[in-house]
């Protein structure tokens, strides 16, 4: 009679031993999934566009080999944040080259001109490299501010109206880029290339 108390007992402790084996693997899972370094496609790929875009021109194409593997292996929300990411930096870059072509003596404005149209040529590379879904025959979309394009900044029913300084201002800079983009088109029409088109 002893030997079959001790039966169960040891049972009872094997079974209990084997849940706890489970709950440890099932909580070691967990941990390692929680813990385990997040995706770094994105940081890399944003910096890989910023060195194509300060490089401008034609892209090297082992860069944009990468930047397609790094695009394809991406979930639709790390597409995002890579999306928004290059967009802030070419506006950044944008608005930097704007403000150094008026400030510059009119002498080294043809080199400043030269160098955004290698920018654009390469952004033009970056952008269909960044889009899955592009067809290299057609234009690829600009990055716009805010995420809305060109037509899309009219007025929503939501939009409150901005007082008129802020209207001013905001019309004084869209005239400033208009300045800027003719001076380029010319810039370029003068030396014969054709600057890249997007949408």
């Amino acid at each position: 009679m002893v030997r079959s108390a001790a039966e169960p007992k040891s049972s009872t402790s094997r079974t209990a031993a084997i849940v706890a084996v489970f709950l440890l693997a099932v909580l070691a899972a967990v941990a390692v999934w929680w813990f385990w370094p997040k995706s770094a496609q994105v940081p890399q790929t944003v910096a890989l566009a910023k060195s194509l875009l300060d490089n401008g021109g034609k892209p090297d194409n082992q860069a944009i080999r990468q930047v397609v593997m790094n695009v394809d292996r991406m979930p639709r929300d790390e597409l995002s944040l890579l999306w928004r990411a290059v967009g802030e930096e070419w506006l950044r870059l944008r608005q930097e080259a704007i403000d150094r072509y008026f400030t510059t003596p009119a002498a080294e404005k043809p080199q400043l001109l030269d160098a955004e149209i290698e920018r654009l040529k390469a952004l033009r590379e970056l952008m269909l490299a960044l889009n899955p879904e592009a067809n290299p025959n057609e234009p690829p979309r600009m990055p716009q501010e805010g995420g809305r394009g060109r037509r899309g900044r009219g007025k929503n029913a939501g939009d409150k109206p901005a007082d008129e300084a802020t209207a001013k201002a905001a019309a004084d800079q869209r005239a400033v880029i208009e300045r800027y983009e003719e001076a380029l088109a010319t810039h370029a029409k003068s030396r014969r290339i054709a600057l890249p088109t997007f949408r």
